[in-house]
């Protein structure tokens, strides 16, 4: 065809690389739509559609939202300052299956004086400590179930469909800055 491409109506192809170059089908088809050197690259040397590799930055490939609970998927966010049960940090289990908690992790940048209880429970209204048994919060730094799992805390625990995780402070943490993670595996098939 002329100068290598070949045509349907307006859909033009790439001969060469079986390319779709035009827009008739949409603009969503075309390659360089579809890959947004972000997450999704194209091989330079296959020409085919890849995630991207996460780099010396770490920036690229797939983020952790995009994660299928069945890879494993970590859960974040802030801490809070309350008093009540769960006032630190309250996660529900949506998933729509229980799931498997793997690892909890408490980053502390502003501490509180305060110990803190992490655990599930049904309603997340009532404090837990089957992860992390009276955490310290009263320095920065990073606390977690399996090195500072305390005398009831588990580095493993069933996170039952619509139950919580529940972080309850012994005292109200004021002044309390930080994240959390949470890392959960859906283990059904």
């Amino acid at each position: 065809m002329p100068g290598g491409y070949s045509y349907i109506g307006n859909l033009r192809i790439n001969e060469t690389s079986g390319e779709i170059e035009s827009a008739s089908v949409g603009t969503k088809s075309l390659l360089d739509a579809v890959a947004d050197a972000s997450t999704l690259e194209v091989d330079s040397t296959t020409g085919k559609i890849q995630i991207k590799v996460q780099g010396s930055s770490l920036t690229g490939g797939l983020q952790r939202d995009r994660v299928s609970k069945y890879a494993g998927v970590w859960i974040r966010g802030a801490l809070g300052t309350g008093a009540a049960a769960g006032g630190v940090f309250n996660a529900q289990n949506t998933y729509g299956s229980d799931l498997l908690v793997t690892r909890v992790i408490v980053h502390i940048t502003t501490a509180a004086e305060a110990t803190i209880d992490i655990g599930t429970d049904d309603d997340g209204a009532t404090s837990s400590d089957n992860l992390i048994d009276a955490g310290d919060l009263t320095a920065i730094g990073v606390i977690d179930n399996i090195t500072d799992d305390g005398t009831n805390g588990k580095s493993r625990q069933i996170w039952e469909n619509n139950e919580y995780v529940t972080a309850t402070a012994s005292t109200t943490p004021t002044g309390l800055v930080g994240f959390y993670a949470i890392h959960a595996i859906d283990l059904s098939s």
